[in-house]
């Protein structure tokens, strides 16, 4: 599995709110816990049912109106600030840098709004890419609109609440559920872990070192006539960011018209057969390389790929420096002969 971005769902999930009671001891005393419990949910039951939209702030105030009418309002008001400095999960920053040095977008998608969740993780020490929040669509989880922020097919959604997961993975989401011990999702989730340090092992696990097997290239890849090329390392397959690699075998006695690659550099290792290149403003040069040689093609040097046998397939091991198949094809007059250029260095003379 490879994503290019985890959005991480905030609250329950980053950071704790059930760490919240504490905070709430000098407003309600003994009575904070079972006042957050109902809070939180009179809080969630008014984001579905309400119509109109309401901000998150909004939506937490009239909730522990509800369950707290006895309370005065300045002492509410403080209350609902407590919602900015929420304590994290022990294992939510290490989790975020770990993804950070996996080289792993991070981003948050919340019901907070934006002022909300940027406070709250400022408090917390947490650090993401990205913020996308549900003020930006005037809706609420588990809305389509919601999970629509973030891109579907690159993106891993990671939630400690079973509903929130739910919503996101009928959406069409990569969903992945930390279980700490409340209500599961009744839509099975793509990953199940324990903790947050869990699923950032996981990410260098699926997002580290891959082998990729001579069985699994895949030759669905830019072909040209004479030539079939099947792709090993690239961003699907890999998590590639600037290389593409793969095989090309060569017909026997196939060329490619006269062509460069623009900024590419490519770099071509011969595993059986005979490799003649030409290359130059009017292809006035060439050389041969056979099995064990490297060839390396500069950017934008126009040059032409030939099987310098008749009767053999030329198999080649090919890299460049990007991800797209950058031909610029062009319309050159060969010059004839052309001039053979011996590939030597200081070591190996003529």
């Amino acid at each position: 599995m490879q994503w290019d971005l985890i959005a991480f769902d905030l609250y329950g999930t980053l950071l704790d709110v059930g760490g919240l009671a504490s905070q709430l001891e000098p407003f309600a005393g003994a009575d904070a816990a079972p006042i957050l419990a109902r809070w939180r949910k009179a809080q969630l039951e008014r984001s579905w049912r309400e119509k109109p939209y309401q901000p998150w702030d909004v939506v937490t105030a009239r909730a522990l109106e509800e369950v707290a009418p006895q309370l005065d309002a300045g002492t509410r008001a403080s209350m609902c600030a407590t919602w900015l400095r929420l304590p994290p999960h022990p294992d939510a920053r290490q989790t975020l840098e770990s993804l950070h040095r996996a080289r792993v977008r991070t981003a948050v998608l919340s019901n907070g709004t934006p002022a909300m969740i940027r406070a709250a993780l400022d408090a917390a020490g947490l650090s993401v890419d990205e913020v996308h929040s549900a003020d930006e669509v005037r809706a609420y989880k588990t809305d389509p609109r919601v999970y629509a922020l973030v891109p579907r097919e690159t993106t891993l959604f990671v939630s400690g609440n079973g509903w929130d997961a739910e919503g996101a993975k009928r959406c069409g989401l990569t969903v992945a559920f930390v279980d700490r011990g409340t209500p599961p999702p009744a839509t099975a989730p793509d990953v199940r872990v324990g903790s947050l340090a869990e699923l950032a092992a996981l990410v260098w696990r699926e997002q580290g070192v891959r082998v990729v097997k001579g069985a699994e290239l895949d030759p669905n890849t830019a072909q040209t006539p004479g030539m079939s090329r099947a792709a090993a390392v690239t961003h699907a397959r890999a998590g590639a960011e600037k290389l593409w690699a793969g095989t090309v075998v060569i017909h026997p006695n196939a060329k490619t018209g006269a062509h460069h690659h623009g900024p590419v550099e490519s770099v071509i290792y011969v595993v059986s057969g005979r490799a003649r290149m030409r290359w130059g403003e009017k292809l006035e040069y060439t050389a041969e390389a056979g099995p064990g040689d490297f060839i390396y093609v500069p950017p934008y040097v126009p040059h032409q790929e030939i099987n310098a046998s008749r009767d053999q397939e030329l198999s080649c091991v090919l890299v460049r420096s990007g991800q797209e198949p950058v031909v610029v094809n062009l319309d050159i007059a060969p010059a004839e002969p052309p001039e053979e250029v011996k590939w030597i260095d200081e070591i190996h003379r003529t």
